[in-house]
This record gives C-alpha cells, structure tokens and sequence, in this order.
C-alpha cells in the first residue's frame, strides 16, 4: 500500500462515479487483466501454476487470485501514448493523488508546492523537494515505514538503510 507514478495520456481526466468522486481503477485494461486472470486459471486446471505448490490448501484459483477482473475497476485502453506521470494511491484499486504532469519535474514541482490530494486534505502542505525528487526516481513509496521509534512518510522522504541500521 502506498503511492506510485502510473503514465497517462496528456491531459488525462480519470473517471468519476454519480457522486464526483474518483473511481478506483487498476492500472490496466480489462482484456489484458483478463488474458492474465484466464492464463492463471487454465495453469491452476492443469495443476502448472506456480503457487499451487506453495498453496496445496487451496483447491480453486479463485480463491487464490480472487475472482475475474471487472471491467468496471480497469482502465480504458488508452488512444494515445501514456506519457505523462500522475501520482496514484495504491490502498485501494487505485485513485489519483495529483493532476498529470507532462514531465517528472513538473509533478516534483507540484508536490514541493501543494503535496499529493492527502496531505492537501489534511492541511499537511507540501513536501520537501528531497522527499519528492526520491518519489518521482522510485516511482513507488509506502504509505510509510516505522523507524527508530518515528513514522516516515513519502512527503518527508524515507532514511537511508543505514540510518534504521541505528
């Protein structure tokens, strides 16, 4: 759980429920997502998926991988290259915590001036240009990590290896 970068094309408006609020949408189109759900399955009903062997308990690929993806929680397939960066939260299937940027300095910009939709609505501002320079090069961060008795979150910036090490 955490946040991570997804591409999106230029001046991508991800889609809102009755409500206006952000869908949860994974970072992939519903035919790849199924392709992927059905190769599973069909490797589980010969007995050739991996975790079977991990899993013995578990004698339906369903209730190992969870039911066939949803049309309704993937992404369209995207008309134009997906070339901007947009910062999501992976909690759930995925909302987005920034508008798009049409380059990683732009988004790393943001986030020092404004920080991601969480912090804005908690009041927390923005994030230090070290934290967000570190984001915008892993493309990923946790929600945070507990060290040394402190929580660390993305908008901070994470200590070095070491530093736990203490």
């Amino acid at each position: 759980m955490g946040r991570e970068i997804r591409r999106v094309p230029a001046n991508w408006e991800h889609p809102k429920d009755d409500k206006g609020n952000y869908r949860n949408m994974r970072d992939v189109d519903f035919d790849t997502a199924l392709t992927e759900w059905l190769d599973g399955y069909n490797l589980w009903k010969k007995g050739e998926h991996p975790a079977q062997k991990e899993y013995p308990k578990v004698e339906n690929y369903w209730e190992y991988e969870g039911g066939p993806p949803d049309p309704e929680y993937c992404r369209p397939v995207f008309k134009t290259p997906p070339d901007w960066y947009q910062v999501y939260q992976t909690v759930g299937e995925g909302t987005p915590l920034t508008p798009p940027f049409a380059t990683k300095e732009e988004l790393v910009g943001y986030l020092v001036d404004n920080g991601d939709f969480w912090d804005q609505d908690g009041g927390a501002g923005g994030w230090s240009r070290k934290a967000a320079e570190q984001f915008a090069e892993a493309e990923w961060a946790p929600s945070g990590i507990l060290a040394n008795g402190r929580l660390y979150q993305p908008r901070d910036g994470f200590p070095e290896t070491e530093e736990i090490a203490e």
